[in-house]
């Protein structure tokens, strides 16, 4: 299964601020690129955005893999599902190209919070914000391996992605607990 994505700008909103605190406490939270972090990460949610947030990043060559791909849906009531896979291939700012092992498709339940200035999904990604191309973009990092020991640890770039309407979609059956 060849996988493929281009960085480009896409739109963003700004309604829906997802879980997180209060208005008076936003007053005290950090702020990433001019806006509260809970407001700035409230872009990815999928109330808001109606899609995942996909991304990938390399890691040291093992076996027939060096790299990994994610996709993830930030659901209102702090419940994320992540999409994971490793395969080959090239990933880079510009965007990545993967031809995936599909023995390494897994789905991850879990919870999402806004912890400082880091989105954390459970234990198994942590987020800072950014801008990439004049949208809002994320860098984050695999915090517990899923598969393969290597990925641990090691960062790439999680942008909106197009076309993924839900966890609930035909595309992620394959992938397993």
């Amino acid at each position: 299964m060849l996988l493929t994505a281009c960085n480009g700008g896409g739109q963003s909103g700004d309604d829906d601020p997802g879980p997180g605190p209060g208005p008076d406490a936003r007053v005290q939270e950090p702020l990433i690129n001019g806006m509260p972090a809970s407001q700035f990460y409230g872009q990815f949610a999928h109330a808001t955005t109606m899609t995942a947030v996909s991304g990938a990043a390399a890691f040291p060559q093992t076996g027939d893999r060096n790299a990994f791909l994610t996709h993830f849906f930030l659901m209102p009531n702090g419940e994320h599902e992540l999409f994971y896979a490793e395969g080959d291939g090239d990933v880079g700012l510009d965007g990545w190209s993967l031809s995936v092992d599909t023995t390494t498709m897994k789905r991850k339940s879990g919870t999402w919070k806004v912890e400082g200035s880091k989105l954390v999904l459970g234990t198994w990604m942590s987020c800072d914000g950014m801008e990439l191309n004049g949208a809002p973009a994320l860098r984050c990092t695999l915090t517990s391996a899923i598969v393969t020991a290597a990925a641990q640890g090691r960062s790439g770039i999680w942008e909106k992605a197009f076309g993924m309407k839900s966890p609930d979609d035909s595309e992620w059956t394959d992938y397993q607990p």
